[in-house]
């Protein structure tokens, strides 16, 4: 197959890689990460990355005629970090390339059928499967504080934390669920402590489960009847004085286990955990660094329209041309603002 790839340009990496760079970041709706974590374009996979402070300081009055009031310098603090790639790729053995060939019979009208229709719906699968990795770091750094990088050939993992401070990721000391506490009364408490370190929230990310916890807590309405859980943002609402929302994250993605091809479902946003989001939406940045082969093909081809930064499709032949790899990588990390967390663990499963 790889002697028939040629003969079909739109097979070419470059084209197959202004077509991947041409798919939904966001799975037509279905993903969220580039609503919360906007892309932003960077240089290098090293990033250095200056962590913001609350930092308002206030004047004193002075004495006539004596100094006033030292506004000191406060630095805040940075971290080094790497963007690693997230790559996928399929591979056509020697079998498969047997029966290939054999179906095209050297037509390129065939050849463009065949393999035209195959190759490009794996690159946009692999697509996808890319930007849902993102999405589902995203989430876990926003809520933990941290990722897990897996080694997609052995299965090994490594935790990665960025260090956040401690005020802003919380675990409750009791289940916000247990019979001796009242979930909606922590809601409040929590909504306002998030007020005062993010400033303005508009809403919390959680899942069902703990929503219903929360519902199970709440006021009784006017007439003592129970408040439906569709109106119990407006009852938050009305307890704070201030627009507010709940947004719902019960999505599902399929992860793979180990090194090699089973997945099993898993929730995006981690079991009991609920998050302030903060005013206008935007919790942090998702980096985007350019992709040596993509930096090659812009080179080579300046009027392509390739973007160095994006989806980047090529090829690897075995040595023997016994089977064909196409692989599809991008170089994205999302890094949440400091200044825009507040999250608690409320152990509800």
């Amino acid at each position: 197959m790889r002697s028939l790839i040629p003969i079909v340009e739109e097979l070419s990496p470059p084209s197959l890689t202004v077509v991947a760079q041409t798919i939904s970041a966001n799975d037509s709706g279905r993903l969220r990460w580039s609503t919360f974590f906007p892309r932003q374009d960077v240089d290098s996979v090293d990033l250095r990355e200056i962590t913001t402070i609350d930092y308002r300081p206030t004047s004193d009055r002075r004495e006539w005629n004596s100094r006033g009031r030292l506004i000191p310098d406060k630095t805040p603090p940075t971290r080094e970090l790497s963007i690693i790639p997230v790559e996928g790729y399929y591979k056509w053995n020697e079998y498969e390339m047997q029966k290939m060939a054999e179906r095209a019979e050297a037509n390129s009208e065939v050849i463009d059928q065949i393999i035209g229709r195959s190759i490009p719906g794996k690159v946009a699968q692999i697509v996808e499967a890319n930007y849902r990795r993102i999405e589902v770091d995203a989430f876990t750094a926003w809520a933990t504080g941290t990722n897990v990088a897996m080694n997609p050939q052995t299965g090994t993992t490594t935790l990665f934390s960025f260090g956040f401070p401690a005020d802003r990721l919380t675990t409750a000391g009791t289940a916000w669920d247990d019979p001796g506490q009242n979930a909606y009364d922590l809601l409040i408490s929590f909504i306002e402590d998030a007020i005062d370190k993010i400033g303005p929230v508009v809403g919390v990310v959680l899942r069902t489960a703990l929503l219903r916890a929360i519902h199970a807590d709440a006021p009784n309405g006017p007439l003592g009847t129970i408040i439906p859980r569709g109106k119990l943002d407006e009852q938050v609402q009305n307890d704070l004085g201030i627009p507010f929302n709940f947004f719902l994250f019960d999505d599902t993605l399929e992860v793979f286990t180990d090194g090699g091809i089973t997945t099993v479902p898993a929730n995006v946003w981690p079991a009991g955990y609920i998050a302030a989001v903060p005013s206008g939406g935007v919790v942090g940045r998702t980096a985007f660094a350019p992709v040596k082969r993509a930096m090659e093909m812009v080179r080579s081809l300046p009027k392509a329209g390739i973007d160095q930064r994006g989806q980047t499709v090529y090829y690897d032949e075995s040595v023997m041309g016994r089977d064909l790899t196409v692989e599809v990588q991008v170089n994205p990390l999302t890094i949440p603002n400091e200044q825009k967390l507040r999250v608690e663990n409320t152990l509800v499963t």
